[in-house]
Order: structure tokens, then C-alpha cells, then sequence
């Protein structure tokens, strides 16, 4: 009995040892397998990926400007005078036609009665003479002597009513007026500054264009622009241009104006320009900069195929400081690589471990 028992257990015990042993034997065969298949996957580079997706262009290029009051004039003297009157406050606002300075002008018109009394003279004389003329008792050289004499005075007369209205010196426009420069007593002379005058009901904006985008730049077209002051934005239009660019740094000379409601802004004060520079309806891909790989012909793109890095040519329309624009050289759909572009050539296997 105990022989049948033996054998018994020896016939359960062979069958699963056998099955062990292969168990054994395929974890053995799948090990270096899995082995080889954990190396090459580890030999991959990890890198940062983003699906390539075309969209529409609303891009704007950003400059600074400097404001320019609408109207700006230096208020001058005609005339070597004393002044005798100032007839504004520093600062204030002032209307066309009132009187800022008036100048002494007592000689003036003391030369007006003068030639006044001459040519009352001059008159009564032409008027004798040429009565006279018609009874032939004088030559007629005596009575055009006597005429010159009459148109003489009279031009005298009409230059010095001349010289008179220019002693009160007046605001050619309505505006803000500055610091006078002169005050009461102080002699003035022609040329010289006596204080600025500036019409701020619309303010103008100077900013440069870069050459190439000369042809998105139109008289009539709008930019908007934010103060130093704000960040509030406000549109602007384009009244002109300069007829050429720069030689220096081949940019146009741009003026725009806006309206100045609330009297905000000053001259002087800068702006930062925001005008777009993609046609209507245009397209392309954004990517981030650090995708870019400068070389030679401008830039290029690593995109992933087969499990390996390709570069590609690309061609950009605009960049800035975070991101840059592709119109060519990708297709949507393209798996971009973003990060490691250093360790990245062409060939390189990779391994996108994050989707963006």
C-alpha cells in the first residue's frame, strides 16, 4: 500500500514540475526582452511637444511715439520795445485775439500826430495847387511835387498805424499758455521769445515705422495707442507721412491725432503705438520662441517623425519677445518640439513626454 501511495504522489509532482520548468524558462526568453525594449525607450530624448494648429492673424506691432500739441507757437515781439503791460496768468488758458503784451508807444504816436499835421498840410497844399493848375498859374511839376508830397505822408501814416498795432501782441489761437519769460519793465527785442503758446484740444502722435511695414501704413487708418500716464487705450488716426525714409535706420516718419476731451495728455508725453500688421483674413501657426532654431537661411522647427526629430524650414511674419508667427514651412497637425532644442539634430530620437 504505501508503494501505491508513492507513486501515486510521484505521478502528481512530475506533471507540475514540468510545468515550472517551462513557466520558468519563458520568463527567462521575455526578460531580456522586455530589457532591451526599457533601454531603447530610456535612450530616447524627452522633449515638449505642440500639435501645430493654423488660426487666424490679428497681430499688432507695438512703438513708441512722443505727443505733439495740435498747434505750438513761441510768442515773439515785432519790435525793439519796454514792455508795459502782461496781460495773461502763467499758465492759463487764453482765447484768440486776447491781448497777452503791450509794448510802449509813446514815440509811435507822437510820430502819428506829427505826420498827421504834415499831411493835413500836404493836403490843403495838392488842393491849391491844383486849383491853380486849371488857370495855368503854375507848371505842373509844381503840382506833382505836391501830390508826391501828399502820398509820401499818407505811406508814412499807414506804416506807423502799422508799428502801432504791433506794440499789442495778441494770441493767434485759442490754447494753454506757458511761463512767461519777460515780465513788466523788461525790453524786448524782434525774434525773441517772450512765451509759448500751445492749442491741446487735439494732441498729435510722431512714431517711426519699420520699412517693412510700409505698405500696411494709410492716411486715414487707425492706431491706438496707451499713455505712460494709463493703461488705458485710445485710437488715433493717420493724418501723414513723411515723403521718405530714414536713411539711418530705414524707417517712415508717421503722424497720427487724436482728440485730447479731458486735456490728459501733454507734449512731450510718450505713447506706445499699437497698429496691426497682418492682412484681412490671413493665417498662420503660432509657436512659442524657444521652438525656433536659428541657422544660415533663417529659421527652422524640429517636428517629430517616426520617433525621431526633422527639422524644417520655416518662415516667419512676425515675433515677439514670447511667441513667433509661421506661414510656411509646417503643416497643422505637425507635432512641434519645444524644449531640449540644444541636445536636438536631425535624426535625434525623442520621446514628447508632455503635450501642450
Amino acid at each position: 500500500m504505501l508503494y501505491k501511495y508513492s507513486t501515486q504522489r510521484l505521478g502528481v509532482l512530475i506533471p507540475l514540475l514540468g510545468i515550472l520548468l517551462i513557466g520558468c524558462e519563458n520568463k527567462e526568453k521575455k526578460a531580456p526582452e522586455k530589457t532591451a525594449a526599457a533601454q531603447a525607450d530610456a535612450s530616447k530624448l524627452p522633449v515638449d511637444i505642440i500639435v501645430a494648429q493654423e488660426e487666424q492673424l490679428n497681430q499688432e506691432e507695438a512703438v513708441v511715439g512722443t505727443m505733439m500739441p495740435y498747434r505750438e507757437v513761441s510768442i515773439v515781439s515785432e519790435l525793439p520795445q519796454k514792455i508795459t503791460q502782461v496781460a495773461f496768468k502763467d499758465g492759463s488758458y487764453v482765447r484768440q485775439g486776447d491781448v497777452l503784451y503791450k509794448l510802449n508807444d509813446a514815440d509811435i504816436r507822437s510820430r502819428l500826430k506829427q505826420i498827421g499835421a504834415e499831411l493835413k498840410l500836404a493836403q490843403l497844399s495838392k488842393n491849391r495847387l491844383n486849383n491853380l493848375l486849371k488857370t495855368e498859374t503854375v507848371r505842373p511839376q509844381e503840382y506833382d511835387e505836391a501830390v508826391m508830397r501828399f502820398q509820401s505822408l499818407s505811406a508814412q501814416q499807414d506804416l506807423l498805424q502799422v508799428e502801432l498795432a504791433k506794440t499789442v501782441i495778441r494770441a493767434p489761437f485759442s490754447g494753454k499758455i506757458g511761463i512767461s519769460k519777460v515780465h513788466l519793465g523788461a525790453y524786448v527785442t524782434p525774434g525773441a521769445g517772450l512765451v509759448t503758446l500751445q492749442d491741446q484740444s487735439s494732441i498729435k502722435i510722431n512714431f517711426s515705422v519699420p520699412e517693412k511695414y510700409l505698405p500696411l501704413i494709410q492716411t486715414g487708418g487707425e492706431v491706438r495707442f496707451t499713455a505712460e500716464l494709463s493703461d488705458q487705450e485710445y485710437s488715433a488716426t493717420i493724418i501723414a507721412t513723411e515723403p521718405g525714409l530714414e536713411a539711418q535706420t530705414r524707417s517712415l516718419q508717421v503722424q497720427a491725432i487724436a482728440r485730447n476731451t479731458d486735456g490728459k495728455f501733454r507734449a512731450g508725453l510718450s505713447a506706445k503705438v499699437y497698429f496691426h500688421v497682418s492682412n484681412k483674413g490671413a493665417t498662420g501657426i503660432m509657436v512659442p520662441t524657444e521652438a525656433l532654431a536659428p541657422g544660415e537661411k533663417g529659421y527652422s522647427v524640429f517636428v517629430i517623425k517616426s520617433g525621431v526629430a526633422k527639422p524644417k524650414a520655416v518662415t516667419i511674419s512676425n515675433r515677439t519677445e514670447t511667441d513667433a508667427v509661421i506661414t510656411s514651412g509646417i503643416s497643422a497637425g505637425d507635432s512641434i518640439i519645444v524644449s531640449n532644442m540644444l541636445r536636438l539634430g536631425d535624426g535625434t530620437p525623442v520621446k514628447a513626454v508632455v503635450s501642450k
